[in-house]
């Protein structure tokens, strides 16, 4: 006589299968019974994740025409035609099954088929319970989707942070080499200048162009690579956005329409605005190069108090401000989408871009407390969201105001700590040759010393921020416990992450990012010294 399948005959048994049969129905987990070559049952969990809306809807798709109208139970039947890591469904499932029979249960992760066609990964755990002629199979899927995107998510974080520590650690030697190189640049356009020498001053300029532009590329790696000051206030997005429209219509040209779509009311965020400038820039150029032949952008801002469903819940619940760039351009494959916030990723042709567009934009987010995402399809162009919290303070009416530089001559003594000797002796060629009287330390530890031992005031210290054995910040604090009066300019080639937190609290303190030039040095010390 034919056995009952397997739960007709469970339900004879004691009562304790009733506490089974509500594990079964309500358990999140899939759970699906096999008998012989035959699924017997399943519970409401697993239409879920297949999408069908019945147990008779699933058996008419898979039932395959057999007379118990029962499922076929090889895994394969369920699946897509290979796996993620390219092997052939029913090879591997194969090979699956015989370990399971081999070691009593195995657990692995698969990809199964929803009713529309979509793939979802599972993990599953299959045990044998019975043995025999007809063996009978208790299966469960877990869905770890979300346990798969925090796990890219991590992935994802340590490939930028390392690469970010790297990024940054070039940039701070390159940014040394610039100081030296555009310096002595200019100082030489001078000298050539006043000795009736243009066309050779000229070539010397096509020279500190040159490194202009690897100067910008330094500091789209310090963005990156979070080791760029940054100085985070209250800021209206749409006052930004809209001072920002003039120049987005120039910068992408007439053959592109261009649209600015703001609110009425102001949005504020707490944000160092240099940075939403250039990250709105740096969207913008990304789609104007994605439409060659022309077509439409939208920058939009809008506000949102909820994510999409399992989109951001890495992000603390709040209002926050969305800066939308959409473009009708060539769109992006989901493999591009995958790496598009990866350092010198790019889609561009050789020599046609950095690849730190998309990466600058990330990492300027997550400054900000946000982040960002991409939404593309092949042809159909994209959009990239910025996601920043908004704040309840609102920006200061009182705009100030950069203080006038007259004569970049002076008298004071100003202590100079630099690490690097070629730096250090280039400033003070500079300073000397407008009068002012020099101290000079290799590290932190001897500007405190010096400071100690000086006979009259001192000034202005100027330190750089990151230097061995003791750093700029704490230079600066131990240097005005001995000089009250002193007063401070960092130079900042790369500031490590969080490096600014203990700036001391002196409005007079101004940041001079390197590279910087000869007259940029000596009007940020007068801004400085006559802030009084």
């Amino acid at each position: 006589m034919r056995k009952a399948p397997l739960l007709r005959r469970l339900v004879t048994m004691p009562e304790t299968v009733d506490a089974y049969r509500k594990l079964f129905e309500y358990s999140p987990d899939a759970i699906l019974i096999i008998e012989g070559d035959r699924f017997v049952d399943c519970n409401p969990a697993a239409l879920r994740m297949m999408r069908f809306p019945s147990k008779e809807a699933l058996l008419q798709r898979y039932s395959g025409g057999t007379e118990e109208g029962t499922l076929r139970a090889h895994p394969a039947e369920f699946s897509p035609p290979t796996q993620s890591d390219g092997r052939d469904s029913y090879e591997k499932a194969e090979e699956f099954l015989a370990l399971t029979f081999e070691r009593g249960s195995h657990v692995f992760e698969w990809d199964h088929l929803t009713a529309d066609g979509d793939v979802f990964t599972v993990e599953v755990m299959l045990t044998v319970v019975e043995r025999g002629p007809k063996p009978i199979l208790h299966v469960v899927w877990r869905d770890i989707a979300e346990r798969k995107r925090i796990e890219e998510q991590l992935r994802q974080a340590q490939r930028l942070e390392a690469v970010g520590r790297l990024a940054g650690g070039i940039a701070h030697d390159f940014n040394n080499l610039l100081v030296v190189i555009l310096s002595h640049a200019d100082l030489l356009i001078d000298e050539l200048k006043q000795a009736g020498l243009p066309e050779q001053a000229a070539r010397v300029r096509e020279m500190e162009s040159a490194g202009d532009r690897a100067a910008a590329l330094t500091r789209q790696l310090l963005t990156f690579s979070k080791g760029k000051p940054i100085k985070p206030r209250a800021t209206d997005l749409v006052g930004l956005l809209d001072s920002l429209g003039a120049l987005l219509a120039r910068l992408i040209g007439e053959h592109i329409a261009f649209e600015l779509d703001l609110p009425e009311t102001a949005v504020n965020v707490l944000a160092d605005r240099s940075q939403i400038e250039q990250l709105v820039v740096n969207l913008a150029v990304n789609a104007r190069d994605a439409m060659p032949e022309g077509g439409r952008l939208v920058v939009s801002l809008s506000e949102r108090d909820h994510m999409p469903a399992g989109a951001l819940r890495h992000l603390p619940e709040g209002a926050y401000a969305v800066i939308r760039v959409a473009d009708t351009g060539e769109g992006m494959h989901p493999d591009q989408i995958a790496r598009a916030f990866d350092p010198f990723f790019t889609t561009k042709d050789a020599g046609a871009g950095t690849g730190l567009g998309l990466a600058t934009v990330l990492s300027v987010a997550e400054q900000s407390g946000g982040t960002a995402w991409i939404e593309s399809r092949p042809g159909e162009g994209t959009a990239v969201e910025v996601l920043i919290p908004i704040t309840a303070t609102a920006p200061s009416p009182h705009v100030p105001q950069p203080i006038a530089v007259g004569s970049l001559d002076g008298h004071e003594t100003v202590l100079v700590a630099e690490d690097e000797s070629t730096i250090r002796e280039l400033m003070r060629r500079i300073l000397e040759s407008r009068g002012y009287s020099v101290l000079l330390a290799a590290d932190g530890i001897e500007a405190v010393r010096l400071a100690r031992e000086a006979d009259h005031p001192i000034h202005l210290l100027v330190t750089d921020v990151v230097m061995p054995r003791l750093s700029g910040i704490h230079v600066a604090t131990q240097v005005r416990a001995i000089q009250p009066g002193v007063r401070t300019l960092f130079i900042s080639g790369y500031a490590r992450e969080g490096s600014f937190a203990s700036l001391p609290a002196d409005d007079d303190a101004e940041i001079l990012e390197k590279p910087f030039s000869p007259t940029a040095l000596l009007c940020a010390m007068r801004r400085v010294l006559d802030a009084r």
